[in-house]
C-alpha cells in the first residue's frame, strides 16, 4: 500500500543495529561461563563428527541420547541471562555444573567414537601409535600435544607420519617412562591419521626455522620481538618484509563505571577516556618451549591487584602461520575492562567482523557503536587492499576501533 511518494521519504540505513544500553557490557561479562560455552559448542561439532564416522564404519552406533542430553544442558545456559553474564552470582555455580555434565558428555561420545575408527585403522607401528583426528572441514598442518607412556625409560622420542618420514617433534620428560610430546601433523578434513612415536636417544633435530630467547620468538613466517616491560614491540612479516605494528602490543585498563546495570552497560563517556592502566614491567620472563616444533616464550607481570602469565608462541610449518598467545590471569581488578590493544601499520576508517555466517563492516567507535560483537576473527585491510591483518580470538565476542589504526579485544569485564 506505500505509495512510491512515501518510499522515497523513508529513512534508509545501512549496517547492524546494536543496543548500547543492556547490550555492550553483555558481551564479555562473566567471561568463565562463555569459555565453557565456546569449549562445548566445539567438542559437540567434533564428537558429532566422529560419532558419524564410527556409525558408518560399522564401529558403534550413534550416541543420539547422550549426545541430546548433553546439548539440552549447553542450550539451557544459552537462556536469557545466563550466557550474557547478567544472572545473580549464585545462578553460575549451576550454570557451570550444567557445563561440565554436557562436557563430560561431549567428550564420552569423543573418545568412544574415535576409538571405534581407531579400530579401523592399521596402527601396527615399531614404536607406540598415536590416533590423531581433525575435526575441521578443512586440511590442517597443525601442532599436536600428547602425554605418552612407554614401558621402558625414555629421553627423547622420533615421530614418524604414515608415510613413515619423521616430521619435527619435541618430547618433555616429566617421569622415567612418560611425559609430553608435540609433533608437526599434516591432516586430511575431517580425518583420522595414525603417527608412530619410537623412543630413541637423541632429541629431533630437524631445522625449520624456528628460533627463540627472552627477547625474540622467530619462524619462517614472523619475527617477533619483546622488549623489557613484556609488550611485543614489533612483529615483521618475513615473507612481506613488513613491520605489522606502529606501537608496542599492551593489555590496557579502561575505567568502566556505566550509571546503570555493571553486567549488562558500557557507557560512551566512560569510553571516550583513556586507558587509565596498562600491564607493564617488572616482567619475568622465560623460555618455556624450544624444539623444531614449537617455540614460547613465557611472560609473568602484576599489574591493578592482578597477575598475568602470557605465553607467545610460534609453530613450526603451516601452523606457524599465525602468532599465538595464551594468556592465564589471576583476576582481581574491579570496575573495569582489560583490552588487548594491537596499534596496527596498516590504516582504514573500516574494519571487516566475522559473524559466523558472513561478515560485517563497521567503523571507528561512535556513540551508537562502541563496543561489538564478532564470533571468531576481526580484520583490518589497509585502505588501497594490498594488505591486512587478522585477530583470531577464542571465546572472546567484545571488541572496539577506537581508531583507523587501532583494534582492541575486550578480555575480561567486570
Amino acid at each position: 500500500d506505500i505509495t512510491e511518494e512515501q518510499k522515497a521519504k523513508l529513512p534508509r540505513y545501512k549496517g547492524d543495529l546494536l543496543l548500547t544500553q543492556h547490550s555492550a557490557g553483555s558481551i564479555t561479562s562473566q567471561a568463565y561461563m562463555k569459555r565453557w560455552n565456546c569449549k562445548n559448542e566445539l567438542l559437540a561439532d567434533s564428537a558429532e563428527r566422529a560419532a558419524v564416522a564410527a556409525q558408518w564404519l560399522g564401529g558403534t552406533p550413534y550416541p543420539q541420547e547422550k549426545i541430546n542430553w548433553s546439548w539440552i544442558r549447553v542450550l539451557g545456559s544459552q537462556f536469557h541471562d545466563i550466557l550474557p553474564g547478567t544472572s545473580i552470582p549464585k545462578a553460575y555455580e549451576y550454570a557451570w555444573n550444567d557445563e561440565i555434565v554436557a562436557s563430560n558428555g561431549f567428550a564420552a561420545v569423543l573418545t568412544d567414537s574415535t576409538g571405534a575408527v581407531s579400530r579401523g585403522l592399521d596402527t601396527r607401528v615399531k614404536g607406540k601409535a598415536i590416533v590423531v583426528y581433525n575435526p575441521l572441514a578443512i586440511e590442517r598442518e597443525d601442532v599436536v600435544e600428547a602425554q605418552v607412556g612407554f614401558v621402558e625409560k625414555v629421553s627423547a622420542v622420533q615421530v614418524l607420519g604414515p608415510d613413515d618420514r619423521e616430521v619435527p617433534s619435541q618430547f618433555k620428560v616429566e617421569t622415567d617412562n612418560s611425559g609430553k610430546v608435540l609433533f608437526l601433523a599434516k591432516m586430511p578434513p575431517v580425518g583420522f591419521t595414525v603417527y608412530d612415536i619410537r623412543p630413541v636417544k637423541t632429541a629431533c633435530e630437524m631445522k625449520t626455522g624456528l628460533a627463540v630467547s627472552k627477547k625474540t620468538i622467530e619462524n619462517e613466517f614472523y619475527k617477533v620481538s619483546i622488549g623489557d616491560s613484556g609488550n611485543v614491540t614489533s612483529i615483521i612479516d618475513k615473507k612481506n618484509n613488513k613491520e605489522l605494528l606502529a606501537g608496542p602490543l599492551r593489555l590496557e585498563f579502561m575505567g568502566e563505571k556505566p550509571k546503570r546495570w555493571p553486567a549488562w552497560n558500557m557507557d560512551w563517556e566512560d569510553q571516550l577516556k583513556p586507558p587509565y592502566a596498562y600491564v607493564d614491567g617488572p616482567a619475568e620472563i622465560r623460555v618455556v618451549e624450544k624444539g623444531p616444533a614449537r617455540v614460547a616464550v613465557e611472560i609473568k607481570r602484576q599489574a591493578q591487584n592482578s597477575i598475568f602469565v602470557q605465553q607467545i608462541m610460534l609453530s613450526a610449518g603451516q601452523a606457524g602461520s599465525r602468532i599465538e598467545f595464551s594468556n592465564a590471569i589471576d583476576w582481581q581488578s574491579t570496575e573495569c575492562a582489560l583490552k588487548a590493544a594491537f596499534p596496527l601499520s596498516v590504516a582504514n576508517s573500516k574494519a571487516t567482523y566475522n559473524w559466523g555466517v558472513g561478515t560485517v563492516e563497521r567503523g571507528n567507535n561512535d556513540p551508537n557503536k562502541y563496543e561489538v560483537p564478532s564470533h571468531e576473527w576481526f580484520d583490518l585491510t589497509d585502505k588501497n587492499a594490498k594488505y591486512g591483518v587478522t585477530v583470531l580470538q577464542h571465546c572472546k565476542f567484545g571488541s572496539d576501533k577506537p581508531n583507523d589504526n587501532t583494534l582492541r579485544l575486550t578480555l575480561l569485564y567486570t
